[in-house]
């Protein structure tokens, strides 16, 4: 009798387990109930856009090329240094962030062959799917554009291909290159035939914020950049010539209002070493000059360029694509400076002084670099050139992400710009040694950084492709920095332009060793993140060389 009870009451324990496991909670949403319409869809793409991050690859490209130095807001233990292991949280963060935002992707393309749309919502039901395979395509290039070793080889090891939902016990190698760009290409054809007018909402996006929507802007400008780094360079032309030509967008002009402009100082003038007031918010009662860069200080600059503009997301200037970033979203800007772009705002990084120095130079002829003012906020305490060996005397602010109107620290998130496709459109001119079309393409870009009214950049000369390299290599550090391009560029770019690495000031790190110098050679293995080493615990994945 015993014996039976016993067995009953082990019956009656299991079934209890397996009902508990089986049956569908109350409250619970899962995909069959969240799936059920194009409304529904759209919801969950709108959260899809929240997830898509590239704040953590800025910042790998920054600390660990030759764009920072450290700055006040951080103690004397901190470091600036090449130390890479395979449990670095940088290339952690990109690793999770990335696969986060795939997996969100999967989650709407999966869901939306749950339902079938009404006939009335076909095009929209279509454009959310393009969107999420877009989003899912540039995620896994993200990826292999930091953990392959050589993104131009099919043959190379990449990453994981997650082009399904997996589940949480299931191991997923690493795929091919050539398999995940295979992947990727699917994902892009997907999206032209199908991309139609994408939504806000249960609203369509209008003229004022389709940048920041995957548009065929987007897919124009992702596929230059990835055939760039693919070494496809004519493909590469085409798609940037493509942007160029046909996206309506202009590069920004950097031209105070005629009324400011003419009294603008030269950047190359004694006011290159002016110490402005650290209390932003108190207008200067002085010059022409002070009052232009107090207002590009505040949010809603009405006398600064459109370029300037562009940066406190009052308008969209040159923008392609950018993540938008509203006031109670996370705030990027912070990790540079803690509480906002001034000096008294806690600057955990200051910019690198060796890239300081590069804007402190004119143009060329009668013109003046405007990036000077816009990226170095005009509380910074800045050293008389040439610079001792020690910089314990000047924190040059970085101004890059002022914040907007109500935060001092959000800003939209820029990922494509069009002076970028000036920039892969003169590098596939200069492999085909077409160096005149090359170095017109890059004083097109130095043109639109003067200020000076009436000021003419003159045309660069290249009579070698190192000589070209090299230009355009500077070009880029120069407009792109703090967007997270050094740290690729170096790498696929850098031997070619005649470097020997990075570039940065010796006092611009502290605690430097053998083990993790100042400045990282070319071809260096750390030139390609590891897989982190979290992952590889639970997922047993090939390791990249060296680590």
């Amino acid at each position: 009798m015993k014996k039976i009870i016993l067995l009953s009451l082990f019956t009656l324990i299991l079934t209890s387990c397996e009902d508990a496991i089986e049956i569908v909670q109350k409250g619970e949403i899962n995909d069959t109930a969240l799936f059920t319409n194009v409304n529904n869809l759209q919801l969950f793409l709108n959260e899809v856009y929240d997830r898509a991050a590239t704040e953590n690859d800025l910042m790998a490209a920054s600390l660990l090329t030759d764009e920072v130095a450290l700055a006040g807001g951080l103690t004397s233990n901190d470091t600036q240094r090449f130390f890479m292991v395979s449990t670095n949280s940088n290339a952690a963060a990109i690793w999770n962030s990335q696969y986060t935002l795939i997996n969100y992707c999967n989650r709407v393309i999966n869901g939306s062959t749950l339902f079938v749309p009404d006939a009335s919502q076909v095009a929209q039901y279509n454009s959310i799917i393009a969107q999420a395979r877009v989003l899912r395509a540039f995620s896994h290039f993200q990826l292999l554009t930091y953990f392959s070793e050589d993104i131009s080889n099919n043959n190379a090891l990449g990453v994981m291909k997650l082009d399904f939902i997996p589940s949480a016990l299931q191991d997923v190698p690493r795929s091919s290159n050539g398999d995940i760009f295979g992947l990727i290409e699917d994902d892009l054809n997907y999206a032209e035939a199908n991309l139609g007018t994408p939504y806000a909402g249960s609203t369509p996006v209008n003229a004022s914020n389709s940048y920041k929507y995957v548009n065929i802007n987007f897919i124009n400008a992702f596929k230059a950049r990835m055939y760039l780094y693919r070494k496809n360079y004519n493909q590469a032309l085409v798609y940037a010539n493509r942007v160029i030509n046909t996206s309506n967008i202009t590069l920004a002009s950097c031209l105070f209002p005629s009324t400011m402009s003419p009294n603008f100082p030269a950047t190359s003038s004694t006011i290159v070493t002016l110490v402005g007031s650290n209390t932003i918010n108190a207008a200067p009662t002085t010059s022409p000059q002070q009052l232009a860069l107090y207002q590009m200080d505040q949010w809603t600059p009405v006398n600064a360029p459109l370029y300037r503009k562009m940066w406190v997301d009052v308008a969209q200037g040159e923008c392609i694509f950018a993540l938008d970033r509203q006031n109670t979203k996370a705030n990027f800007s912070s990790r540079f400076n803690t509480n906002g772009s001034y000096l008294s705002g806690g600057p955990l990084f200051d910019m690198g002084r060796n890239l300081f120095d590069l804007y402190s130079r004119p143009l060329g002829g009668n013109a003046e670099d405007f990036r000077r003012w816009c990226f170095v906020d005009r509380s910074s305490t800045i050293s008389i050139s040439p610079l001792s060996s020690t910089r314990t005397s000047e924190q040059i602010v970085i101004d890059k992400y002022p914040g907007k109107s109500g935060s001092h620290t959000s800003n939209d998130v820029k990922v494509f710009r069009l002076s970028e496709m000036y920039f892969i459109k003169a590098e596939c001119l200069a492999r085909n040694s077409d160096y005149s079309g090359a170095a017109l393409a890059i004083q097109q870009v130095r043109q639109a950084r003067n200020y000076i009214v009436g000021g003419v950049v003159p045309t660069p000369i290249y009579t070698n492709s190192t000589q070209a390299f090299a230009d355009i290599l500077l070009e880029r550090r120069k407009e792109l920095c703090f967007e997270g391009h050094r740290y690729i560029d170096l790498k696929r770019l850098g031997i070619d332009a005649g470097l020997s690495g990075t570039d940065r000031f010796s006092q611009d790190a502290i605690n430097s060793s053998a083990t993790s110098p100042v400045n990282l050679n070319l071809g260096d293995y750390r030139f390609t993140l590891p897989i982190p080493q979290a992952e590889i615990n639970v997922n047993p994945l090939s390791q990249n060389r060296g680590y």
